[in-house]
C-alpha cells in the first residue's frame, strides 16, 4: 500500500457539485460545486475562525456563529450552474443569507467526505 492512496486533501480541494433542492425539497436545476473539509482552504478558513473568536473572547466581544458559517461556505464554494446569474462571492453570501435551507444542504454536503472520494479500484 502507498500512503498516498490514504491523502484525501487535493480531491476535497477539486471539489464536488451538489444539486440543490428548493425550500419544499424539490430539486432544482442549481448545481453548486464546493470544496470539502479535507480541504486546504477549508482548513485555512477554520484557523482564521479560531483566530477571530479567541480574539473576540479576549476582548469580550460576541461572536456571529452563523456568519462563520457562511464565510467558510463562501471560501469553499467553487462557482456553480444552472442559473442565468454567473457566480460571485457577494451572489453566493447573498444566497447562503437568505437562503438557509441551501446554506444547510452545502454545509451538511461538504462535512460528507463520501461526496468527495473516488471508488478505489479493487485489485
Amino acid at each position: 500500500m502507498k500512503l498516498d492512496s490514504l491523502y484525501t486533501a487535493d480531491i476535497h480541494e477539486e471539489g464536488s457539485e451538489i444539486r440543490i433542492r428548493d425550500d419544499a425539497g424539490k430539486l432544482t436545476s442549481l448545481y453548486i460545486k464546493v470544496k470539502g473539509i479535507d480541504s486546504i482552504t477549508y482548513r485555512r478558513e477554520l484557523k482564521l475562525q479560531k483566530k477571530k473568536y479567541f480574539e473576540a473572547e479576549q476582548r469580550g466581544s460576541e461572536i456571529d456563529a452563523d456568519e462563520f458559517v457562511v464565510d467558510a461556505l463562501v471560501a469553499c464554494t467553487i462557482g456553480w450552474r444552472g442559473t442565468d446569474e454567473e457566480y460571485s462571492e457577494t451572489l453566493c453570501r447573498e444566497l447562503y443569507s437568505k437562503a438557509p435551507y441551501v446554506k444547510e444542504q452545502v454545509d451538511g454536503f461538504m462535512a460528507e467526505k463520501k461526496n468527495f472520494t473516488k471508488p478505489k479500484s479493487k485489485k
